[in-house]
């Protein structure tokens, strides 16, 4: 937090940056990494016409966070509309492209996500928060359209 008078000093610490993330649900739609042991979740949202669109991915999950995960979800059947690989370059990394092991999108996670979208997806690594039994793909709203759409 800055001081409405407070002046730029070179150098020196005074101002205060405060992050503000957002609990949200998604669907998992895909991981990187194994299906037992996944290292990074892929998820989405159904658009208002149906469609499963990714909207983002997690930051690297914990071993018991992967152990909880691996444990529920099911690799998807044909008809995924996810590619099989994807672009680490999306989310500001190389530009390599990574397997995406593809999942049934039934499994819905709560996750902490900051403001920042851009295109349709948030910008930044979500941090997962824990898995919703209780919540159906159903439950979840669609991802607002993009403002540059």
């Amino acid at each position: 937090m800055k001081g409405a008078s407070s002046r730029y000093a070179g150098g020196r610490r005074e101002w205060v940056k405060i992050k503000r993330r957002d609990t949200v649900d998604v669907i998992a739609g895909g991981v990187l990494g194994s299906l037992r042991r996944p290292e990074v979740v892929i998820v989405g949202r159904y658009t208002d016409a149906g469609e499963l669109v990714i909207v983002g991915r997690t930051v690297p999950l914990t071993a018991a966070q992967s152990a909880e995960l691996g444990a529920v979800l099911k690799p998807a059947r044909r008809g995924h509309p996810w590619p099989d690989e994807i672009s680490a370059q999306r989310w500001g990394g190389r530009d390599s492209k990574k397997p995406l092991t593809k999942v049934q999108p039934l499994v819905v996670l709560e996750v902490l996500a900051d403001a920042a979208t851009q295109a349709g997806q948030w910008r930044h690594g979500l941090r997962y928060a824990r898995y919703r039994p209780d919540l159906t793909p159903d439950d979840v709203p669609p991802f607002p359209a993009p403002a540059d759409s």
